[in-house]
């Protein structure tokens, strides 16, 4: 993964595969992530889910990309569909700021790296 020099995970190609590629495999990752800005989170992520019991509201399905970020807000991205404006992310994880443009950025990228045929 990309890190920068406080051993923090970047944004980067890099990233983006490693936490794809394990995705893939079933694995569910957690980072230290920074915006690069000043500001870190702690991110899980989880493709699908494999028990799913009720309804869940605003349309979220099994086969999703989860995002968690602790202590913040949680939410499920559909990977189909490719590419989410930087703005939907945003609302969906209450980040509305500098670093709401580079989460988006690394989930745009991780959906991406998901989305390429290997």
């Amino acid at each position: 993964m990309n890190k920068n020099n406080y051993d923090e995970v970047i944004n980067g190609k890099d990233t983006y595969k490693v936490i794809a590629d394990s995705l893939r495999k079933g694995e569910t990752v957690g980072i230290g992530w920074s915006d690069e800005m000043g500001t870190h989170l702690d991110i899980i992520f989880k493709l699908g889910i494999n028990i799913k019991c009720g309804n869940f509201q605003r349309g979220i399905k099994t086969n999703y990309l989860f995002v968690s970020i602790i202590a913040h807000a949680s939410y499920g991205f559909c990977v189909e569909n490719g590419r989410k404006l930087g703005g939907y992310i945003q609302e969906k994880l209450r980040m509305q700021d500098e670093c709401g443009d580079k989460l988006a950025e690394l989930i745009n990228g991780i959906i991406e790296v998901l989305n390429k045929k290997e």
